[in-house]
């Protein structure tokens, strides 16, 4: 069996991989997981965990509702991971889910004091990493890069 020849017209409208945005995304993505992947063992976290309980924390500084909704939206966790990982949160006893007394169908997820702890730490040093990973920037750089990233973000859901 012969081998399909290949198209002779390229589909790629760039002509390096690095003109491509969304294959910086991916790797920028890749590199910032991978070094906070490293990061959260340390605290027997995932990402998503991680992003649940920093966004929790958040809230309950700034009287945000710590509803499963608004965790998701804010987050940008699709409901049905942000669903199992509160659960397994839950299991490990870092959170407990509360009935909201104003919608039945709601939840409030809430710190034990294990949680608490568990997220004040790994908080800290995400914010370390972060520090480093964003380090070859500039000060203008860096607010420029948010600038953007928030414009992309912005008014887009799951």
């Amino acid at each position: 069996m012969s081998k399909p020849e290949a198209p002779k017209v390229s589909p790629f409208k760039h002509k390096t991989p690095d003109e491509s945005a969304g294959f910086l995304l991916w790797k920028i993505t890749s590199l910032w997981q991978a070094k906070l992947a490293l990061v959260l063992s340390e605290f027997k976290l995932t990402q998503t965990q991680y992003a649940i309980l920093a966004s929790l924390l958040w809230f309950e500084q700034h009287e945000e509702p710590t509803t499963q909704t608004h965790l998701g939206e804010h987050a940008k966790i699709e409901k049905m991971t942000l669903s199992k990982a509160v659960r397994n949160l839950e299991e490990l006893g870092l959170v407990s889910r509360v009935k909201a007394p104003s919608d039945s169908r709601a939840f409030h997820v809430c710190f034990t004091k294990e949680g608490r702890k568990v997220i004040f730490g790994a908080i800290l040093a995400v914010e370390q990493v972060d520090d480093e990973f964003f380090s070859v920037l500039t000060e203008n750089q860096l607010e420029s890069y948010k600038a953007l990233t928030k414009a992309i973000i912005q008014d887009k859901t799951l």
